[in-house]
């Protein structure tokens, strides 16, 4: 029985030929969100992706995301262009990132606990396989292991489910990096 995901990537394929970039991506960034099994599925979206066309800040995000989902999280050779792929990157690694309040303070906590074993490892570290920052990285006195920690404010959330954006940091930190990962919402860091 198809599924909306199927139906969607229908509907995409159809009307390809009427697709223009900036359509394309947010389609494939869809696909990314939801995890596609079928990523060969999303190839003809990706022929409509030419470097000669100007993309904004958002669409090259979103393109980043995408790229990683076809090309790390399902092990594919890339479909886009290699000045494509660095373009994407560099508006992804330099998408401002301000530490907040609400990061200030878990920080503080996770530092305060030191005396219990816990280390900060570090604070806004840049992982170099997917160019996503990570908000802090704490681990054990004495032991190799690493957890990052993603301090999710409100604009991560859509009536408190995560946003396709966040879904995606969140499972390609966990599937590309190796690392263990704990989310903190707001409204549970609130309540404490």
């Amino acid at each position: 029985e198809p599924t909306n995901l199927d139906a969607i990537l229908s509907k995409a394929t159809s009307v390809l030929q009427d697709f223009k970039t900036q359509e394309a991506i947010p389609t494939l960034w869809s696909l990314a969100v939801f995890n596609c099994e079928d990523a060969d599925a999303a190839v003809p979206l990706f022929s409509k992706i030419t470097k000669d066309q100007k993309l904004s800040t958002e669409t090259l995000l979103q393109l980043h995301q995408v790229s990683l989902w076809y090309s790390k999280e399902h092990k594919k050779d890339s479909l886009l262009s290699p000045e494509l792929r660095e373009e994407s990157l560099l508006a992804f690694i330099s998408n401002e990132n301000r530490p907040s309040n609400l990061r200030n303070d878990v920080l503080k906590t996770f530092k305060s606990l030191e005396n219990l074993g816990f280390v900060v490892v570090g604070e806004e570290l840049q992982d170099d396989q997917t160019g996503y920052i990570i908000d802090i990285v704490i681990g054990m006195k004495n032991s190799s292991k690493e957890m990052a920690v993603e301090i999710d404010g409100p604009s991560h959330f859509i009536n408190r489910l995560p946003n396709g954006a966040t879904i995606l940091k969140r499972r390609q930190l966990v599937s590309l990096t190796n690392k263990t990962l704990l989310s903190i919402p707001y409204w549970e860091w609130n309540e404490l």
